[in-house]
C-alpha cells in the first residue's frame, strides 16, 4: 500500500508530452508522462491517478495587483494550519475559477453593491464570474491578505483514467489529456488543471503532486473472458492500458474497442497501437468520426450497426465498460445497448433493462464517467 495520499501526495514531474491531435485538429489532445516510482506509488489497470494543478500565475499576479498587496504577506492556511506566503496560497492552494458568496458578503460589508437579496442574481454572478472577474466588478474592495484567504474556496485536485499498464511502463503515468479553452467575460481562458499540465508545467522541472485514486470496480475481467470498450475521445485512456495488460499477460479473451471522435484525421488517439493491434487480430476495433460526413455519428450508433454481435458476445460472457463523459455519451450508449439486449433478445422494454441491471450486479457493466 502507498504511502502517497490526498495529503501527502507523491512529488513527480513530466518526462514527456506530446501532442496527439494535428495542427488542424478543432482541439488540442496531449499524451503526457509522468515520472514515478513503482515502489512508492503502485497502481493498477483501471485506477485513476489525481493531480494537483497550480494556478496561472499572470492570474495570481492580476489579483495581488488588484488588491494592492506584494504576495510575501505570511498568511495562516487553517485547512493545513500552517503558515504560508500568500503568493504561494494563491497558486497552489486557492480555488481561484469559483467564488463563493463569502467572497461578496464580505465585498458588501465595504459597502459595494452586491446584489446579495437576489439569490438567482448571486448564483449568475457566481457562476459565471471567477474570483478576479469580481474584483474587476468591484474595484474599490480592499482586503488585507489574511481575509481575503481566508474567503477562497480550496483547489482541489483533478482526476485523469491512467492510459498505461504498470506491467509495461513501470517508472511511468500515462495521461491523455484534452486541453480545455473556453469563452467568459469576453475571454479566451484555460481549465485550470489541462492548463496547467499542457502548457505551464516546465518539463523534467515543475513538481506535479499527485496520488493514485483505486478504481471502484473498473478494472480487468478475467484474463479468458472477452470485453467490449467504449471510450470517445479521452475515454479510450484506460483501454490502452487495458490492451497493455492483456497484451503481457497474453490474454485469450477476445477485446472490442468502439472509439469515437471529430476527425480520424485528426483526433484518432493512439491510433498506431489500436491499429496495429487490429492487424494482429488482438483487437476487434470500430471507430465513429463524428465530422468526418455530413450526417454526425456516435458510438452509439457503431454499436447499433453491430447488435448481432454485441448480442453475441454478451451472450458468451462479455464484460462491458464505458469511459468518458457522463452527461451525454454514457446516458446514450445506455439507451443503445438496452435498445439491442431489446431486439436481439426478443425482450421487452422492462425485461431489457432488468437484463442490463443484471450485468452491473454481476459487475459486468462497469462505468467510469465524469
Amino acid at each position: 500500500m502507498s504511502t502517497y495520499t490526498r495529503t501527502n501526495p507523491y512529488i513527480s514531474y513530466i518526462k514527456e508530452r506530446t501532442l496527439l491531435s494535428a495542427p488542424s485538429s478543432t482541439k488540442k489532445t496531449y499524451h503526457l508522462s509522468l515520472e514515478l516510482s513503482q515502489n512508492h506509488l503502485p497502481f493498477t489497470v483501471g485506477d485513476s491517478v489525481a493531480v494537483y494543478p497550480a494556478n496561472h500565475t499572470k492570474t495570481v499576479e492580476t489579483l495581488l495587483e488588484r488588491l494592492k498587496l506584494s504576495g510575501s504577506e505570511e498568511i495562516f492556511d487553517a485547512r493545513a494550519a500552517t503558515n504560508r506566503p500568500l503568493r504561494d496560497f494563491l497558486l497552489y492552494k486557492a480555488n481561484l475559477c469559483k467564488a463563493n458568496s463569502t467572497l461578496l458578503k464580505a465585498l458588501h460589508l465595504q459597502g459595494e453593491a452586491v446584489p446579495l437579496e437576489n439569490k438567482g442574481e448571486v448564483n449568475q454572478l457566481l457562476q459565471s464570474h471567477s474570483v478576479l472577474d469580481i474584483l474587476k466588478k468591484y474595484p474599490n474592495a480592499r482586503l488585507c491578505a489574511q481575509e481575503f484567504s481566508a474567503l477562497l474556496m480550496p483547489l482541489m485536485p483533478r482526476f485523469y483514467s491512467i492510459a498505461s499498464s504498470p506491467s509495461v511502463h513501470p517508472d511511468e503515468i500515462h495521461l491523455l489529456i484534452a486541453s480545455l479553452t473556453y469563452e467568459t467575460q469576453g475571454e479566451i481562458r484555460q481549465g485550470v488543471a489541462s492548463g496547467f499540465l499542457c502548457s505551464d508545467a516546465e518539463i523534467e522541472s515543475t513538481p506535479i503532486p499527485i496520488y493514485i485514486q483505486p478504481s471502484n470496480g473498473f478494472q480487468l475481467p478475467p484474463l479468458e473472458a472477452p470485453m467490449i470498450m467504449i471510450g470517445p475521445g479521452t475515454g479510450v485512456a484506460p483501454f490502452r492500458a487495458f490492451l497493455q495488460e492483456r497484451l503481457t499477460h497474453n490474454a485469450g479473451g477476445a477485446n472490442w474497442l468502439f472509439f469515437g471522435e471529430r476527425s480520424r484525421h485528426t483526433d484518432f488517439y493512439y491510433e498506431p497501437f489500436f491499429t496495429e493491434l487490429q492487424k494482429q487480430q488482438f483487437l476487434r476495433l470500430d471507430t465513429a468520426f463524428s465530422r468526418d460526413q455530413a450526417e454526425k455519428i456516435y458510438v452509439q450508433h457503431r454499436l447499433y450497426e453491430n447488435s448481432a454481435a454485441v448480442w453475441d458476445w454478451l451472450q458468451q460472457g462479455a464484460y462491458l465498460f464505458v469511459c468518458g463523459d457522463a452527461e451525454r455519451m454514457a446516458k446514450d450508449v445506455d439507451k443503445m445497448l438496452q435498445l439491442i439486449v431489446q431486439e436481439q433478445g426478443g425482450l421487452t422494454e422492462e425485461a431489457a433493462r432488468f437484463y442490463l441491471k443484471a450485468l452491473r450486479t454481476e459487475k459486468r457493466y462497469r462505468l467510469d464517467v465524469y
